[in-house]
């Protein structure tokens, strides 16, 4: 059986609708936490697997990196990182979130001065953000 042009475009055009969808979904619940100074609770790629508790996270930005997809920046109080399970600056990306809640809690003192700060979209020299949607 042999593809059109109009079938291939059809095909990568859902593809990659179906990918933007699945991304946006946490869009709102985490830009909502980031505008109101909320928590977060968010099962991220294989934390379960690993034996890891849920991730709470402070949400400080949502963003548009340069490759185009959805990243969060926030400080995360519990959860497994790296296989330890402490307090940091994190990012992270849209695509390995898999659930996100709204929790109560309040912002940690370091978390505020790093949020008033703001964040330039920067590791170091690599610089991947290409746009903030909220914070």
């Amino acid at each position: 059986m042999k593809l059109g042009n109009l079938e291939i475009t059809l095909i990568a055009f859902f593809a990659v609708s179906s990918s933007s969808q699945a991304q946006s979904l946490h869009q709102a619940p985490l830009c909502e936490a980031a505008k109101t100074g909320r928590v977060v609770e968010i099962i991220y790629d294989k934390d379960a697997s690993k034996g890891c508790l849920p991730r709470l996270v402070e949400v400080h930005q949502v963003a548009i990196g340069n490759n185009g997809k959805l990243y969060m920046h926030g400080w995360q109080t519990r959860g497994c990182t790296k296989g330890r399970d402490y307090a940091s600056e994190r990012i992270f990306r849209f695509d390995k979130i898999k659930s996100v809640q709204l929790i109560e809690g309040d912002f940690s003192e370091k978390s505020r001065a790093i949020k008033l700060e703001g964040w330039d979209g920067c590791i170091g020299s690599n610089c991947f953000i290409k746009e903030n949607i909220c914070e």
